[in-house]
């Protein structure tokens, strides 16, 4: 049977499901394309706190005090002033990190969660007196580069490595 236009009913179809092809093969590179770019805002927010935390280290001998503190927690973990993380740094005498970033929870799977409530998070904790730290976070991708997983990740230090931090 054909149209008006002379196409096949048959032929109308194969253009619609090319079409709805192109549509899905679309929309699932936009999704991976944003995946990626959560992933880059997350590990360059763990940078920055690794960075701020470096700095803390510098003046005080010490990295602040925290066990399975969620960073950017509201409450407990928005500044990093000279006394430590807090919810309001406005008394600190000196200022290391003003706005402590969170995680984007967005397309994770929940795999690190801390504080209470448990939520998912950028997770601090330090370790010996304050002589080291751990942050554990999530990732949606591997990132082989720079040789971290798709799923928990550690920072220390030393830098990052993808699995569960060894405490």
């Amino acid at each position: 049977m054909k149209t008006q236009k002379g196409f096949t009913l048959v032929e109308l179809l194969v253009v619609i499901a090319i079409i709805a092809l192109v549509v899905v093969f679309a929309a699932l590179a936009v999704n991976a394309a944003r995946a990626k770019e959560r992933d880059a805002s997350r590990l360059a927010n763990v940078r920055i706190v690794q960075s701020s935390l470096e700095d803390y280290f510098n003046e005080t001998n010490a990295y602040p005090d925290g066990e399975l503190l969620p960073l950017g927690d509201v409450a407990h973990s928005t500044c990093l002033g000279s006394g430590g993380f807090a919810g309001d740094c406005s008394t600190a005498e000196s200022m290391f990190l003003r706005i402590v970033p969170g995680t984007y929870e967005d397309g994770l799977e929940g795999l690190v969660t801390c504080g209470e409530p448990s939520r998912r998070a950028f997770c601090y904790t330090v370790l010996n007196g304050g002589e080291s730290y751990v942050i554990h976070f999530e990732l949606e991708n591997a990132l082989a580069p720079v040789g971290l997983q798709a799923g928990v990740n550690c920072a220390t230090p030393e830098g990052m490595e993808a699995g569960i931090c060894a405490e």
